[in-house]
């Protein structure tokens, strides 16, 4: 755990840091929160239908408010977060499965998102959605394992009114610490999927 500490103080110096760059004067700040559920049977090898195994493969949390974030807008459609999930899980990676046992599940996370609307406008029956993408380290600690990330985000944004909405993301974790087999509770990776509430604030009068 004094691990993940240090990583959160890094992290939060990192985000205070881009507070001297450009701003978006119109609500540059996000806060986000909602619930999310963790994939350990993902990996490179992992084929797209099996990403979709809600019932085999996703630990869903328990808790309705499981993951938070908070974002600022640093200019030319960039913005810099970091946040924070946990999660309990009972379904394991093929072959590396625990009987019996919930181990809980942590993360810290960076994330440098880019607003795809942009470039990239979708619309379903009329409602507008706002596609964004997202690189940015992590840490994770799942029981005995735990190590830094690279996290690939994708996601849509969808505003209810000008300050409030909801946002759906999937996140690809992959592993990039050098795990010990004997305690190895996933294969090389995880993914992630949130649905939290949105809210945006801090515009200049």
């Amino acid at each position: 755990m004094k691990k993940i500490y240090s990583l959160f103080i890094a992290l939060t110096m990192i985000f205070g840091l881009t507070t001297l760059q450009a701003q978006d004067k119109e609500n540059p700040w996000q806060i986000s929160f909602g619930t999310n559920a963790v994939d350990v049977e993902a990996d490179t090898n992992t084929s797209i239908t099996e990403f979709f195994n809600i019932d085999g493969n996703w630990n869903v949390s328990k808790s309705p408010i499981s993951m938070f974030s908070v974002s600022k807008y640093v200019g030319g459609n960039f913005s810099f977060g970091i946040g924070a999930s946990f999660n309990s899980i009972s379904k394991y990676a093929t072959g590396l499965e625990r009987s019996d046992v919930t181990n809980d599940y942590f993360s810290i996370d960076a994330m440098l998102k880019y607003d795809l609307s942009d470039l990239l406008s979708v619309k379903v029956l009329g409602t507008t959605f706002e596609p964004f993408v997202g690189v940015g380290p992590g840490w994770t600690t799942f029981s005995n394992q735990d190590g830094l990330t690279a996290n690939f985000s994708l996601g849509v944004n969808y505003w209810l009114t000008e300050t409030f909405g909801v946002v759906a993301m999937s996140e690809y974790k992959h592993n990039l610490a050098d795990i010990d087999e004997s305690i190895m509770l996933d294969e090389g990776g995880t993914m992630r999927w949130s649905l939290m509430f949105v809210i945006k604030f801090g515009k200049s009068e």
